[in-house]
């Protein structure tokens, strides 16, 4: 039976070597130095992607921002910077970081163009996605920088680089950053550009150590000072990189927590008796909870019970705030003040219907009887054409009593005996009420 000998560390590293793979060391190198500069097509596919992404940002559109991500030649300077520290080559070094301040600057600017002229100022979540950087980030762009170089560094390069420039997002956090500028937020610009940084970093990190285990020859041979200079520049790169990220990815998980346990405590705590949760808002930033019932309405016991039970879901410092959108106690109330005013305005159209019939009675026979006086003054009254009445107020003419105005029409001026006969008939006819007597005739043709 034939001795089975255990995995080694030499074995297990024989696995991960590229063997006939591997693309010779100065083939790839010179692959990297020529990604480096932005000039030509580079320059101009590198507009259009920031074009590209702005655009899908601004719309919401994850299919767009991953296409000006599959298209955006930034990868390049930041790959050129990694491989040019891990074989020493300075010149390399410097050619990559003036290409990728350029890129990193014509990006932002022409973003920040583009959301200053654009109508659509919604930060949708596309850029939010983009403004909260944490660990998890760091070690994306760790593993993709990983796996773009062995790409770079191998014959077959398959799909791995499209892959790691859609996984490493590097040309969204700038465009977010031109967002943040163009309305003047600079926690989305800080955030998206801390993004960017630490994707740039640890993909040039992953390719420094690439190159560094591969075994490319040094550019030059340098002596340890400036070894221990590199070494000591690259870990004080790493950690003020990393640390912000720590601790947002811990404020992360504080938040997810609060979270999760504010939805446990919203699904089994708060039932009411009488009311009915329709809607429920947690804020795990502010540590806030608002809850919004329908319902009879909430007691003080009800809701000190509330507010009680969040301990036990280890949320007993979060602000719990109680509302009640529409009270069954309150749309009675309602309902019965309507109906009140629905009544009293019955009652007030039904007395006003009746005073217009009695006014309206009273006109019919006020007329009736100014047709029958008219009828009576001119069978006794000759030449009169027409008589009617008119009441004149109490103290019109000096006393309280109310008087009366006759206005009577003549087809000619009568004469004084014709005029005190309709006087004195008129005294009869009015049983003595004061009156006033006005007498016309019709104008004479001549």
């Amino acid at each position: 039976m034939p001795h089975k000998h255990p995995m080694t560390i030499d074995k297990l590293l024989n696995y991960l070597r590229l063997g006939d793979n591997a693309e010779d060391p100065k083939v790839a190198m010179e692959a990297i130095a020529r990604g480096v500069v932005f000039r030509g097509t580079n320059l101009l596919i590198l507009v259009f992607a920031i074009l590209i992404a702005s655009v899908g940002l601004n719309v919401n559109s994850a299919a767009v921002v991953i296409g000006a991500m599959l298209i955006s030649p930034l990868m390049g300077p930041i790959m050129g910077v990694g491989a040019g520290v891990g074989v020493m080559d300075f010149r390399l070094v410097r050619r990559s970081v003036y290409n990728l301040g350029f890129a990193v600057g014509a990006s932002i600017a022409t973003s920040t163009l583009y959301f200053l002229i654009t109508p659509l100022s919604e930060a949708h979540s596309e850029i939010l996605a983009r403004t909260s950087p944490t660990i998890w980030d760091v070690l994306i762009a760790l593993s993709g920088g990983f796996a773009g170089v062995i790409a770079a560094a191998s014959k077959e390069r398959g799909n791995v680089v499209p892959g790691v420039a859609i996984a490493t997002a590097l040309m969204p956090p700038l465009c977010t950053a031109g967002y943040g500028l163009a309305h003047l937020n600079w926690s989305y610009f800080l955030g998206a550009f801390y993004l960017f940084l630490i994707n740039s970093v640890f993909i040039g990190i992953a390719t420094l150590f690439t190159v560094r285990w591969m075994g490319y020859p040094m550019k030059s041979l340098a002596d340890e000072r400036v070894t221990r200079k590199v070494k000591r520049y690259t870990a004080i790169i790493i950690f003020i990189t990393v640390v912000p990220s720590v601790f947002l990815a811990y404020r992360l998980v504080l938040q997810t927590a609060f979270e999760n346990r504010a939805e446990q405590y919203v699904l089994f705590e708060t039932d009411v008796e009488d009311n009915f949760l329709v809607k429920q808002e947690i804020d795990a930033k502010a540590r806030t909870i608002l809850l919004t019932y329908v319902g009879n309405g909430l007691t003080p016991e009800e809701e000190d019970r509330l507010r009680r039970r969040l301990g036990g879901y280890d949320i007993a410092d979060a602000e719990l705030t109680i509302r009640t959108g529409l009270s069954i106690r309150d749309l009675d109330n309602e309902r019965m003040s309507m109906r009140e005013g629905e009544q009293r305005q019955q009652e007030q159209n039904q007395a006003l219907m009746a005073k217009l019939a009695s006014l309206n009675d009273s006109l019919v026979q006020r007329d009736r009887a100014a047709v029958q006086l008219m009828t009576e003054a001119r069978a006794v009254i000759p030449g009169l054409r027409w008589v009617v009445l008119a009441d004149i107020p109490g103290g019109v003419l000096g006393k309280d009593t109310m008087a009366v105005v006759a206005s009577a029409r003549f087809a000619t001026m009568p004469d004084t005996a014709v005029a005190g006969r309709l006087d004195r008939w008129l005294s009869v006819r009015l049983k003595d009420r004061r009156h006033l007597l006005c007498i016309t005739a019709d104008p004479q043709k001549k």
